[in-house]
């Protein structure tokens, strides 16, 4: 069916050019759409159309779907477009199941993830295509649109170069970009030299030398003092916390796949001198998902390796821990590259273990049938992996995983998916077991949930929606969801205690604090992980501590990004420049610190992403370093001003940073 843009209806938009095929829509900034109502007249699968950004920076576009009356979406399909660079757009309708919050690139998209809750299709009142909140009007070219139920073979990538040889964006200026070897060379070489902590009270570790707190185990260890501050320990015992980047690698990897022809200039692959920067493979993001076809290049490591020849890796070591060290950074966050488990001195890091247990049938999303056999057992495979790192002081403890994806959807109780999934799982079979044992019999189950089952047996069968069929079911499923993540939780943190007693377990890097039941089996944690976008994590931290969670609390990722420098896209907080993120710097990390529970705060991350997006999509300015590995000067001197008060922050001997930056509205996916 062919989209006919002249039905549809303007929600805080302006209409600068009609047409049936073809219309340019001027958007409002506070997240304006319009709407296409053949999407409630077909039951095609998928919308497919072109769609071009009139602007000079990215934007993320929104699917939104509307219930009868609603004046919010109930999901959403979220996608980032680049300028000014006209773009085949095909959107999956299935996604309305909610059973991801991830998908595969086309070429030329960038990254695309469904938020909200679980919709049928007949539900949808209202289909409308938009944008997010962003910081003004955004213009955008809207062109042959239609539904189909095959997905389109040809995804065009426009005929211009949009990429120069150094991997940068070409189609601006900003103060630093590199246009020759001779600048690329000379930014290098002058940030060669030893590294060291600015700070005599240091030690080694990037601790406090002159706060021991007790005798040190030679591992990163935890101590409550008695006015309730929780701390960690470097191997020494003294007071350490934790500050620095993730991803701290030479470079990030740039997806190219589909988009060779609007580079300048790319290594030969076949080149032996260039093969090392290359992958390609196929990739699984997650148990549920179609296996993704992918090449990526390091483009910063090629541009490494144009300066240093073949020691480029070894000089890249040495700029990179003199730029870290030298601003008072004393930490590596996750997915670490800097010396680790090599017996070498270098900066501490966490690190995330590989293979988190999954089960070949799954409840939601990422979310294993925990009471499994198979779930303990790969649980036990995946510790063993812990050996080979166990012996390394540096390590300050492992992550079980990052971000599990069930918990994206709000509120999300576990237990009603467990009825809902029709598999004959042992989640369903040990909720089924739990409401024999409370109720005995099936007329009382169905007095509780004011039910008409005629037998037990009646909850085998799929049940869609029990929560909202039976709403007084909600206290029986929320416990026992409770008693699923706590198992979710114990079974793989058991296991890898008994395989290293001697690092932290640092728990699960939960992508948001605001649901309790997720703080279900902290009890078997040394550390609580949280990732918090936001420019103050006082409010995540103080969720999780009210919760009655009782460990150190470890922010596992955050970041802001500006436009004024390099790339199109600000990440998931936006600032107005460089200046703005070193305040955002300041006043979040010394927020974390001055909070009882705060023991760390780790920046999302160490490298710029490519202006074409890294495997799934996202191109954001939210580096330490450029493509080019030039340090981001405002960025690293706010983390050494931090660096300078930090404990003396974190003991509440002195304020923390009070100013709070100026905010845009993201440009994030």
């Amino acid at each position: 069916m062919k989209i006919d843009w002249t039905k549809g209806e303007l929600r805080d938009a302006a209409m600068l050019k009609a047409g049936e095929d073809e219309c340019v829509i001027r958007l409002g900034c506070a997240g304006g759409g319009i709407s296409i109502p053949q999407l409630t007249e077909t039951k095609d699968r998928y919308l497919v159309g072109d769609m071009e950004i009139l602007e000079e920076h990215s934007a993320a576009m929104m699917l939104r779907c509307f219930e009868k009356g609603a004046d919010k979406e109930k999901l959403c399909l979220r996608f980032g477009l680049l300028p000014a660079f006209p773009t085949r757009v095909c959107l999956d309708l299935k996604l309305l199941d909610n059973s991801t919050i991830y998908t595969n690139r086309t070429p030329g998209l960038l990254k695309l993830v469904c938020h909200g809750q679980r919709m049928e299709r007949g539900e949808v009142a209202r289909f409308e295509l938009g944008i997010e909140k962003v910081f003004h009007e955004v213009k955008v070219r809207l062109s042959r649109f239609y539904t189909t139920d095959t997905m389109p073979e040809e995804f065009p990538v426009p005929d211009k170069k949009v990429v120069d040889m150094f991997g940068q964006w070409k189609e601006k200026e900003w103060p630093g970009k590199i246009h020759s070897l001779r600048e690329l060379a000379e930014s290098m070489k002058a940030q060669e030299g030893p590294a060291g902590y600015p700070f005599p009270s240091w030690n080694r570790w990037g601790g406090d030398g002159q706060r021991k707190l007790k005798e040190g185990t030679g591992f990163f260890s935890t101590l409550k003092t008695a006015d309730g501050r929780w701390h960690l320990l470097d191997p020494e015992g003294c007071d350490y916390f934790s500050m620095g980047p993730c991803g701290t690698r030479a470079g990030d990897g740039c997806r190219i796949d589909g988009f060779e022809r609007v580079c300048d200039e790319l290594p030969d692959e076949r080149d032996p001198a260039w093969q090392e920067f290359y992958t390609e493979g196929t990739r699984r993001r997650t148990a549920y998902m179609e296996p993704e076809h992918f090449k990526i290049l390091n483009f910063a490591g090629v541009n490494l390796k144009r300066v240093y020849g073949d020691g480029w890796k070894e000089k890249w070591e040495e700029i990179a821990m003199r730029c870290l060290k030298g601003s008072g950074i004393n930490s590596q966050g996750n997915f670490p590259g800097l010396h680790v488990n090599d017996g070498q001195d270098s900066l501490p890091y966490v690190r995330e273990l590989p293979g988190f247990p999954m089960t070949k049938t799954l409840i939601f999303r990422d979310f294993p049938d925990v009471l499994s056999k198979e779930y303990r057992e790969n649980a036990r495979i995946y510790a063993e992996r812990l050996r080979q790192w166990r012996d390394d002081p540096g390590l300050i403890g492992d992550f079980l995983r990052n971000e599990p994806e069930f918990n994206f959807v709000e509120n999300l109780v576990i237990a009603e998916e467990v009825l809902y999934n029709p598999a004959p799982t042992c989640c369903r079979e040990g909720l089924i077991g739990f409401l024999k044992k409370r109720y005995k019999a099936v007329e009382a189950l169905n007095e509780a949930w004011e039910a008409d089952f005629g037998d037990f047996r009646d909850l085998e069968k799929p049940i869609e929606g029990c929560l909202k069929r039976f709403p007084k079911s909600e206290n029986d499923l929320r416990e026992y969801s409770v008693f699923l993540i706590r198992e979710y939780s114990r079974v793989p943190a058991m296991a890898c205690r008994e395989v290293d007693p001697n690092h932290l377990n640092l728990g699960l890097r939960w992508s948001k604090a605001n649901n309790r039941d997720m703080m279900a089996g902290w009890e078997y944690f040394d550390v609580f992980s949280i990732n918090c976008y936001d420019f103050d994590p006082t409010r995540d931290m103080d969720f999780v501590k009210n919760a009655g969670v009782d460990l150190p609390i470890l922010v596992g990722e955050f970041h802001s990004g500006a436009l004024d420098r390099g790339l199109t896209a600000t990440g998931l907080k936006g600032v107005p420049d460089q200046k703005q993120r070193a305040v955002m710097y300041r006043y979040y990390v010394e927020k974390a610190a001055s909070h009882p529970y705060g023991v760390g705060a780790h920046w999302f991350q160490y490298n710029d992403q490519f202006c074409l997006g890294r495997f799934d999509g996202e191109n954001y300015q939210i580096g330490m370093v450029d493509i080019c590995m030039q340090p981001n000067p405002e960025l690293m001197e706010a983390a050494r001003e931090t660096a300078a008060v930090l404990y003396e922050v974190k003991n509440g001997e002195r304020e923390a940073f009070g100013r709070a930056p100026l905010s845009i509205p993201m440009i994030g996916y």
